[in-house]
């Protein structure tokens, strides 16, 4: 029996005596048995528990970090009004490397890269609003013509990339966009 095999049934078997789905003895007697009486491969297990630990904990890490510089560049935006072009610049650099890194992500089908999917698709969000303010802040139609054209565009990404999310949210915001005019007329 190869090695891995071999330290997967016994990680196994650790599983099963932790959680009491066999008596202690019956695993006591199955790991001896599986590692042949050495002590090694206990010890090899344990420190293999650990690394998918510390993985897991990188892994969180990293996405509340990517949540902390989105949410930073997205304030950012709207709270330095003396520096306005410099924090739409932050905000388009940070959005497009969003955008590349999800991209480059999409094939190992991991949270991430729908995490960053939103997170560029929010910072798009947000630019559209703080170019809005800055130069056309006075005329209405063009803020619902950049919502319409944000909501077409999460519409379309959700159908082309097959992600439910961004066509609710994109037909949602069509319809509301639709009901404001409706109402407001």
């Amino acid at each position: 029996m190869n090695a891995q095999r071999k330290r997967i049934i016994i990680t196994e078997i650790q599983y099963w005596k932790q959680n009491k789905l066999l008596p202690e003895h019956y695993c006591d007697f199955l790991i001896t048995l599986y590692a042949r009486g050495e002590g090694e491969e206990q010890e090899d297990t344990k420190s293999s528990k650990g690394i998918l630990e510390r993985e897991k904990n990188t892994k969180w890490i990293r996405l509340v970090a990517l949540c902390f510089l989105a949410v930073l560049a997205f304030g950012g935006m709207f709270i330095l009004r003396d520096f306005p072009i410099v924090s739409i610049s932050a905000a388009a650099i940070l959005a497009s490397i969003f955008l590349i890194l999800s991209i480059a992500k999409t094939g190992a089908n991991t949270g991430l890269s729908s995490l960053l999917y939103i997170l560029s698709a929010f910072l798009l969000l947000g630019l559209s609003l703080k170019v809005w303010l800055l130069f056309f802040e006075d005329e209405t139609l063009l803020l619902l013509g950049l919502l319409v054209l944000n909501c077409m565009l999460w519409l379309f990404a959700g159908r082309l990339l097959k992600l439910l999310y961004f066509t609710i949210s994109g037909s949602v915001g069509l319809l509301l966009i639709i009901g404001f005019l409706f109402f407001s007329m």
